[in-house]
């Protein structure tokens, strides 16, 4: 049974369980869901108890569990009662997003993703709403195109704002992202999606270093010994050229076994050199499967 003594303050459970601070507040006081007690001075402290209830919370949430209706389903599985999951919370939010975008004003745009990003942690709310509006816009006419890049520019600001936060004291590992330089829409795509990675790896209580997008491979090789990172990540897209395929391999050559692929790229890793790891999935799964021990297969 977990034990009940509060201990962990809000930051080491953001870092223990994926959910950055602002969710977890929301979480309490919008829907009651988590009752952290606090110190003399306030601050808020959390048992094994309820980290284990806010991982159960995400799982709900992968279920496609409105958070609106989480406290009932737990209520539910204490009482040994099962509910079913609902409706999924993402195209409510997708056509949320679709009319925000739709006034072409950053501050309606601001608003709805704050809210999303308040509720949910960032890599769901990327992986199910973010990354698919934004690929579709830029993969659309003119009009589309035009509110694709208002959100990729507005993405990349917000999101690289906070994946650059200088980190406390952390045990996690030093991560390098950086996408070689690759041709077509997709590379407003990239850029997000980079941001996106490094916030996870923060959240995650690792050590990111955000390089961005079109970053020749000599520049990654020589930014990874500067940072003495512990692994490189690279993104790419869908089909990339030759000379993309050409820049991991020297990327992985300066850097053995230290080195992995994400993003489209990594759905079809039979050319890639060896020794470098394909993980695709969601960010967070990203993430953790790079940071495992180079002895599990890195």
């Amino acid at each position: 049974m977990p034990d009940e003594t509060p201990v962990y303050p809000i930051r080491t459970v953001a870092e223990l369980t994926g959910v950055n601070p602002v969710t977890l507040r929301a979480w309490e006081r919008r829907y009651g869901l988590i009752r952290p007690q606090r110190t003399a001075k306030g601050h808020r402290l959390y048992t094994e108890g309820d980290i284990a209830r806010i991982r159960r919370i995400v799982e709900l949430l992968d279920r496609g569990v409105l958070i609106s209706r989480a406290r009932e389903v737990l209520a539910a599985e204490e009482s040994g009662e099962e509910m079913a999951a609902g409706d999924a919370p993402w195209p409510a939010w997708r056509s949320h997003l679709a009319r925000a975008l739709a006034r072409f004003e950053p501050g309606a745009l601001d608003g709805a993703l704050s809210e999303l990003l308040s509720l949910y942690p960032v890599d769901r709310a990327a992986s199910h709403v973010l990354l698919p509006e934004l690929a579709k816009r830029l993969a659309g006419d003119a009009e589309a195109v035009a509110e694709g890049y208002l959100l990729a520019a507005y993405l990349r600001g917000r999101l690289g704002h906070l994946a650059n936060r200088a980190p406390t004291q952390r045990q996690g590992q030093r991560l390098l992202l950086a996408a070689p330089a690759q041709p077509g829409p997709a590379t407003g795509v990239t850029g997000v999606a980079l941001c996106i990675l490094a916030l996870t790896a923060l959240n995650r209580g690792h050590h990111p270093l955000l390089l961005g997008e079109a970053v020749p491979a000599s520049a990654i090789a020589a930014a990874a010994r500067r940072s003495a990172a512990d692994r490189v990540l690279l993104y790419g897209g869908a089909h990339p050229p030759a000379d993309w395929d050409e820049a991991v391999a020297s990327v992985a050559a300066a850097y053995p076994g230290c080195t992995a692929v994400t993003g489209a790229a990594a759905e079809h890793p039979d050319g890639l050199p060896a020794g470098v790891r394909a993980l695709a999935g969601e960010p967070h799964q990203v993430i953790d499967h790079l940071c495992q021990p180079l002895t599990q297969g890195a």
